[in-house]
């Protein structure tokens, strides 16, 4: 199966072709300019760089969130469009499971020992999260917004952590700062690790994609904010 793969859902974002889990070519873009003058442009230099038409693609694969409101629906929006008008379906994939594939265990600690934290920073203290095992990727906490001082206590009381099962945790992505402060504020003891500059790349969507994705009808495609967006909070509180 060969799939564009694309994530607008943070800072950066990306697109790729891959086909069976192997990538043809893929590009990042960490331009300044907003995804709306990015995206299109970098899906068209894709397309060029592969020598494929989006008639040759057996559909699309891209992150619904958690992350970035604007960004998000840019992506959802183009990649939507893209879809209807070449008559291929897509396949929603989670923004924190993407991230967790992008990032390879070069510890010493085996992976079936390690819990994996991939948490992208909400501001005000909060992270959009989950923590699931780093060998099978099996969520312990799902994915939701969380006050990171609550997560970390979430995280102290899950059993496979009490009782030394998963002996380390790596946490990846841009709320690692975030998680950071509140292991240190809580005086945790466990064995962590932070890469607070890990990003989610397109192989971790392919993979997430290509592991369990389910293809749908673009139209059914849907954002996954975990989280109501500031204009909504301010009108509430209106």
């Amino acid at each position: 199966m060969r799939l564009l793969v694309c994530d607008t859902s943070n800072s950066n974002c990306s697109a790729g072709i891959f086909e069976d889990g192997k990538d043809i070519c893929y590009e990042l873009s960490f331009e300044t300019l907003t995804h709306s003058e990015t995206f299109m442009p970098l899906v068209h230099r894709i397309m060029l760089k592969a020598g494929m038409k989006h008639e040759d693609l057996d559909g699309y694969a891209v992150t619904v969130g958690p992350g970035s409101f604007t960004g998000i629906r840019i992506g959802l929006s183009a990649v939507k469009g893209m879809a209807l008008a070449s008559g291929k379906k897509c396949i929603a994939v989670s923004s924190t499971e993407a991230l967790a594939r992008s990032c390879e265990n070069v510890t010493m600690t085996p992976r079936e020992e390690t819990l994996i934290v991939p948490a992208i920073d909400a501001r005000n203290n909060r992270v959009f999260a989950q923590a699931a095992e780093d060998d099978t990727l099996k969520a312990l906490l799902p994915e939701n917004a969380y006050d990171a001082d609550d997560l970390v206590s979430k995280i102290a009381k899950i059993p496979e952590i009490i009782y030394g099962k998963r002996r380390q945790i790596i946490v990846v992505g841009s709320g690692a700062t975030v998680m950071k402060k509140a292991f240190e504020k809580a005086k945790s003891t466990l064995n962590i690790y932070y890469a607070p500059g890990a990003a989610i790349m397109p192989k971790g969507v392919a993979l997430s994609a290509f592991s369990k994705g389910v293809m749908i009808d673009a139209r059914d495609l849907k954002a996954s904010y975990c989280a109501v967006s500031q204009a909504e909070r301010l009108k509430k509180n209106g």
